[in-house]
């Protein structure tokens, strides 16, 4: 039997319309067992904003484990590329992460999922990357974020964000590496 005691949780936040390469990238590093990696790998869930089962972008459903308004804790949130960078971030979402975060918990997002951290506040005076498609929309949005176009992903410790969604999968590497 595995010891999952001293194991990392990651929750990957599920939304209408999730971007699937970007959730498959972090199920593929967090979400499967890696016996070769020792007793205490990642224990992974997933969490919608009501605990409601969400449609994906390929017309396919995805049923979270848990409600990210009853999370109490995680040590990693990441979101996937957003359904799209001009789309609405809901304050229920941007206030439970500001929640998690303040309480610890690492957020990352990948590609377009900047969009919701960047909806947060929490990454004003901080430096952000993301797809090259998006940065300037995320320039023009979010001022207060100094945007670099030059790197595959940004670690602060407490806030990372990756490029593309390719990149997403290098972050994700990164989280690894640095666990």
């Amino acid at each position: 039997m595995t010891n999952t005691q001293n194991s990392k949780t990651v929750v990957v936040l599920i939304y209408e319309q999730l971007c699937m390469f970007e959730f498959s990238c972090v199920a593929e590093v967090f979400g499967l067992p890696r016996p070769e990696m020792g007793d205490n790998w990642y224990q992974f869930k997933t969490a919608s904003m009501d605990g409601n089962s969400v449609n994906t972008q390929y017309h396919g459903q995805i049923t979270p484990d848990v409600s990210l308004t009853t999370l109490e804790k995680a040590d990693l949130i990441i979101i996937p590329g957003w359904s799209g960078i001009d789309d609405h971030v809901p304050t229920e979402i941007t206030d439970k992460l500001c929640q998690l975060h303040a309480a610890g918990t690492r957020l990352a997002s990948i590609c377009s999922g900047v969009k919701v951290l960047a909806s947060t506040g929490l990454l004003n005076k901080k430096s952000a990357t993301t797809h090259w498609r998006y940065i300037d929309t995320l320039k023009k949005k979010h001022p207060e974020i100094d945007v670099k176009t030059d790197v595959l992903y940004i670690d602060h410790e407490s806030l990372l964000t990756s490029a593309g969604s390719a990149a997403g999968l290098d972050l994700c590497l990164h989280i690894v590496r640095k666990d």
